[in-house]
């Protein structure tokens, strides 16, 4: 089993298709629903789902958060994505999580950059894309308040594994990265720091959950405008399966 989809409805798909596949070097792949993207059939795919919505309006309390892409160097990517007049963040190393940036798509889509190593030990891009050449869809990333119910519903209903925790306590969250290798951890640790660039070096893609400490109310997306529809999980032999947005409602 993997994490095959991202979907989230939009308003414009021809604007997002141009943006990904130009900006961010993806490709359009055949898809038996809506038109997805990404850098590879076997990683997960963004499944853009068109129709007559309202705009899309982020929030830190929404249950969606963003995609994580990672990269094997960072700021080669943030030069290419600069020069070509995109807004992102200074890249950071964030605590001992990695060393990465923002910035948002055009329809308002937050996509974090990730770099596989930590500051100062980025590796040479090689020929190719600048952006699509290096890099990975590793993530998709979701917000939780009652992670006991989270970690329940990812175990038993989706048969996922919890592979790190990631606690950042002055910023009053934790991360919980979930999927379905059976890989072995470099330390057994799941808050083990050492584990962190091996997993962000990963050919798949994971589940993100934020865990807001704080227990405020989750924002379920609305269902009449662009925003987080699901995600969709490929059981083998192309059997994909969706799960809604509605689905990940009482965590």
């Amino acid at each position: 089993m993997r994490l095959a989809r991202n979907c989230l409805r939009v308003a414009n798909a021809a604007e997002l298709e141009a943006f990904y596949c130009s900006v961010f070097g993806m490709q359009r792949f055949a898809s038996c629903g809506a038109p997805a993207f990404g850098y590879d059939p076997a990683q997960c795919l963004l499944e853009f789902g068109e129709g007559d919505f309202a705009p899309y309006a982020a929030s830190s309390k929404d249950l969606y958060w963003k995609i994580g892409i990672t990269l094997k160097n960072l700021d080669v990517a943030v030069s290419c994505l600069r020069e070509r007049g995109w807004q992102v963040s200074d890249p950071r190393q964030f605590h001992d999580i990695g060393y990465l940036c923002h910035l948002r798509d055009p329809a308002g889509f937050v996509i974090e950059l990730l770099q596989q190593s930590f500051e100062g030990d980025a590796v040479p891009v090689g020929d190719g894309h600048p952006i699509g050449g290096q890099a990975t869809l590793a993530h998709v990333t979701l917000r939780v308040s009652d992670i006991a119910a989270a970690r329940q519903f990812c175990a038993s209903q989706l048969g996922m594994r919890l592979m790190s925790i990631q606690r950042v306590r002055d910023v009053g969250f934790t991360l919980y990265f979930f999927g379905w290798s059976d890989e072995a951890l470099p330390n057994p640790e799941l808050d083990a720091v050492e584990n962190r660039e091996w997993l962000w070096s990963r050919p798949y893609t994971l589940l993100e959950l934020q865990h807001l400490e704080s227990g405020d109310q989750i924002n379920a997306p609305d269902e009449g405008a662009a925003g987080f529809a699901g995600i969709g999980i490929d059981h083998g032999a192309g059997d994909l399966r969706y799960v809604s947005s509605a689905e990940f409602q009482p965590m």
